[in-house]
């Protein structure tokens, strides 16, 4: 195609040139020289931007590289909030017991506990925040698991081995759990690294210990600020993920009854029963019969709210005489507080572990329990519970 037809597809119109002559900068051909003084601006104006954006970058540089206190990068915009996130308040209250503390926002540590009668009493169970009780064994055999992110005690035990069942709870809770040792089925998840733990058998930072006066397995072990830096120490996570349940203040006096037991008929020593104390709307509990005192300070443990969920029992397979305790899932739920009776539903999503269990009143909405502990227990339907009023 010659240059003149080419000229004619673009509309008639030359292309512009740019050619530097010895007079000066022309454009167009040559049709409009500019001298030397233009060309000088003109290469000044440029160096300027040029200057301009290298600082710019090396800025960016500088704020991308930076790290907060926690060695997390910032990235280049410093500590904007992620789309779609509000700014979060700094939690005051621990969200398994609604009761106020300085280091609320910690991550929670659960710690499984016997339920044998040879540990008892238990150290360290009237100041965890939150208690879970399940069946260990298909006999109904309990052990506990203890939560604790404001209570601190100074010892708590005595320790146990580890169950899948509590690995789901304690991860649903953001929980770090602590055990010594577990079964086969829970020490396998462990070791592939699904599940985040102390384990008293590799003893990280010296965080547990064994008592003279108690026999092996029965004697071990620990305290909250042994646990507490033995997190730290494995550089696990320390600020807690979970958003914490609903809490409110306790019923004033005119509104609680007289009073009430409740009774979970698991068998022999492992039977529990509560007595509901009006006047401080507390329900004092009682194992075989006898009344809980706390090992560690004396005091006696009485939740401020009783959860009883309904979940199957059976063995589980494989060698060790092990259950699986079907917590994952949904059942019938009843929640005792305030010398009343909430009846609901509990739910936990099966597949994701992170999922925490929830407890849904009859209309479905999230059960609001009474400040204080909130101790949960899961028997199997064929266990008979009972609430008499008096």
């Amino acid at each position: 195609m010659s240059e003149e037809n080419n000229n004619n597809q673009m509309g008639g119109q030359k292309p512009a040139t740019v050619e530097l002559r010895s007079e000066g900068l022309e454009l167009g051909g040559g049709k409009k020289p500019i001298n030397k003084k233009m060309a000088g601006i003109i290469i000044g104006v440029i160096a300027l931007l040029i200057i301009v954006g290298l600082g710019v970058y090396a800025a960016m540089r500088q704020t991308a590289g930076s790290t907060d206190v926690s060695g997390q990068d910032k990235g280049i915009f410093g500590d904007l909030p992620q789309a779609g996130e509000k700014d979060k308040e700094p939690a005051t209250e621990s969200g398994f017991s609604g009761m106020p503390c300085d280091h609320a926002e910690r991550r929670a540590i659960g710690v499984m506990l016997a339920g044998d009668p040879v540990n008892r009493p238990l150290s360290g169970a009237s100041k965890a925040d939150m208690m879970w009780e399940l069946p260990v064994l298909a006999s109904n055999v309990t052990r506990l698991m203890g939560v604790y992110q404001c209570g601190e005690p100074t010892e708590i035990g005595s320790v146990r081995s580890a169950r899948h069942d509590y690995l789901f709870l304690a991860e649903g809770l953001d929980a770090i759990l602590a055990h010594w040792g577990g079964s086969y089925h829970a020490l396998n998840r462990i070791a592939v690294g699904e599940f985040q733990t102390l384990n008293a058998l590799v003893n990280p930072d010296n965080a547990f210990f064994r008592k003279n006066d108690l026999p092996a397995p029965y004697n071990g072990f620990t305290s909250y600020d042994r646990l507490w830096k033995a997190l730290q120490a494995l550089g696990y996570r320390t600020t807690s993920n979970f958003h914490g349940y609903d809490f409110k203040d306790d019923a004033s006096s005119d509104q609680r009854p007289a009073g009430g037991t409740l009774t979970v008929s698991w068998p022999g020593q492992f039977r529990v029963s509560y007595e509901y104390d009006p006047v401080t709307n507390r329900y004092v509990r009682y194992w075989a019969g006898v009344k809980q005192v706390d090992a560690e300070d004396n005091q006696v443990v009485a939740p401020s709210a009783v959860v009883v969920v309904r979940a199957t029992n059976g063995p589980m397979t494989g060698p060790g005489g092990y259950n699986d305790v079907g917590i994952e899932g949904s059942g019938e739920m009843e929640v005792y507080q305030d010398g009343a009776v909430i009846k609901g539903t509990w739910r936990k999503n099966e597949l994701e572990k992170k999922d925490p269990t929830h407890f849904l009143d009859e209309n479905g909405k999230p059960v609001v329990f009474t400040r204080g502990q909130v101790w949960v227990m899961a028997p199997s339907a064929d266990v008979p519970v009972t609430w008499t009023v008096q």
